[in-house]
């Protein structure tokens, strides 16, 4: 295999899926702060687009130029950690105001601004900490099992409040006490959010799970000209996680889809 010639194909592919990141995410934010109706039900998701919008303009330059040069490696890891994080527990914290706002409709009306707060800050200091114990793991030596006691509390914890929450949703929507217009506005959202968790599952799994096994030094034994391929496929599917939500939310959210015609329209 010509490296140098491949080097030139990821490059190029991994700069177009950035620009086409950060031009879906920037129009995602924008609509959605232009919102006023529900405008609170945005609040979760204009931060999972700044999460998205960072990945395209920081973390996958990082990576190209770590593609290249081979440096900045601590850097790029510290943004791919912190993005990457803060975008899953995000959708956690989606779930969660989701399942609040189907199976408690009255108190998720009256829920204060500082409830919004805390679920969008929350997800960003957990991604923090994270970040701050990967990065000191590059200067300092720490003990292996607790490291992976801690990836494995890290990852497996959204996973398991996305399952609950969703299962929680999924009977309250089956409920018949439930049947009344606002519920089924609510259902609809949520249907459209469970959408983009699929997908961010689908694309951001397989990465994490090739890290956990590397974590447990579980290693597979294949040709370097194999292992080029599946890295870079892992990681444009990691990546791509960050442009699938704008495209979910053109065909599911008929306020964004709306919005993004007339932008269309006017340019």
């Amino acid at each position: 295999m010509d490296f140098y010639s491949w080097n030139i194909v990821l490059t190029t592919s991994f700069g177009i899926l950035a620009t086409l990141i950060v031009i879906g995410n920037t129009l995602t934010i924008w609509i959605f702060f232009k919102q006023r109706r529900r405008k609170r039900a945005y609040y979760l998701l204009i931060s999972l687009a700044v999460a998205d919008l960072l990945v395209g303009v920081i973390t996958v330059p990082l990576y190209i130029t770590l593609m290249v040069t081979n440096h900045w490696l601590v850097i790029y890891t510290g943004t791919d950690v912190l993005t990457g994080i803060a975008s899953i527990y995000t959708i956690a914290a989606i779930s969660l105001e989701r399942m609040y706002a189907i199976g408690w409709p009255l108190r998720h009306r009256t829920a204060s601004f500082r409830f919004h707060v805390c679920a969008i800050t929350i997800p960003w200091i957990a991604a923090g900490i994270l970040t701050f114990l990967v990065v000191a793991r590059f200067f300092f030596i720490t003990e292996q099992q607790i490291y992976r006691y801690l990836l494995t509390f890290y990852l497996g914890t959204p996973l398991l409040v996305i399952c609950v929450a969703n299962f929680v949703i999924w009977r309250k929507q089956k409920s018949p006490f439930e049947n009344n217009n606002h519920i089924n506005i609510e259902v609809k959202l949520a249907k459209t959010l469970l959408l983009i968790t699929g997908a961010s599952l689908f694309t951001w799994l397989p990465f994490q799970i090739v890290n956990f096994l590397f974590e447990l030094d579980v290693h597979i034994v294949i040709s370097p000209n194999v292992w080029f391929m599946t890295r870079f496929i892992i990681k444009f599917l990691q990546f791509s996680n960050s442009l699938v939500n704008a495209i979910i939310y053109a065909f599911r959210i008929p306020e964004f889809k709306n919005a993004l015609l007339k932008t269309f329209r006017c340019c």
